[in-house]
């Protein structure tokens, strides 16, 4: 359970008020309807859920909406203010069988991240790595890819740099990063979980600390694309914020 304290966050377009499990999305502006007030706070409620779900290494997260209250302020008008009720649960799973609860509240949201296309498909590969459907290296090494064909895109000058270098300038991530997921998912596992086996490369199985390091390599590149809206990310992504290895 998160702690019992009232902790709030502060955001253009909604307040967020959290007490426990219970949480409270409260506009900034006025809506007609409940349709109207649900449409524009998916998107936010969205990108926290994926949030949440790197910090407590968990995609068993859920924000459910409850109720909406509504605040009539001016009938007549027919604009109405509204107050949108949620409930915040989630685990955080190790293989399947260490389960540990929430056990502070989460982050605030960040403004910055939408769920964009190309992040929700990075994001439903990477869940369907933790729901066993597929190896950690196959997964990363497609996320890598991915994230190189985007920044390619955005080279309509018509000139050529390395891929790594365009996508580290692109999605504002430091190159050793990308480097070291390149690195990690083509050089690493045995013939059940590597992503290539050649005749003269070694089977070396990930380490215990390699495996943490590149599942959260690639869970922050993920929000990197999703922070990239046109322009390159105002988080930056570098060694520093990851393991040790």
């Amino acid at each position: 359970m998160p702690p019992a304290t009232r902790v709030v966050y502060n955001l253009p377009d909604f307040n967020i008020r959290i007490d426990g499990q219970h949480v409270a999305l409260l506009p900034q502006t006025h809506f007609a309807d409940s349709d109207t007030v649900l449409a524009a706070c998916a998107p936010l409620v969205q990108a926290w859920q994926i949030m949440i779900a790197t910090e407590v290494n968990s995609i068993d997260v859920e924000l459910s909406f409850m109720q909406i209250e509504w605040m009539d302020r001016a009938p007549s008008s027919g604009v109405a203010e509204a107050r949108l009720d949620s409930i915040a649960t989630g685990t955080a799973t190790m293989h399947a069988m260490s389960i540990r609860p929430f056990r502070r509240h989460p982050n605030a949201p960040d403004p910055a991240l939408r769920v964009t296309p190309n992040m929700n498909s990075l994001w439903q590969r990477y869940c369907g790595y933790k729901r066993g459907t597929e190896p950690l290296l196959s997964m990363a090494y497609f996320v890598l890819t991915v994230v190189e064909a985007l920044a390619a895109q955005t080279q309509a000058d018509g000139t050529r740099f390395k891929a790594l270098a365009v996508a580290a300038r692109v999605f504002n991530v430091e190159e050793a990063v990308l480097k070291k997921i390149g690195e990690l998912s083509s050089t690493r596992g045995d013939r059940s979980t590597a992503r290539k086996v050649g005749a003269n490369q070694p089977e070396r199985p990930l380490m215990s600390e390699e495996c943490v390091w590149l599942e959260q390599a690639v869970q922050k590149l993920i929000l990197q694309v999703g922070r990239t809206n046109g322009v390159p990310s105002p988080n930056s992504l570098r060694l520093a914020d990851l393991p040790s290895l």
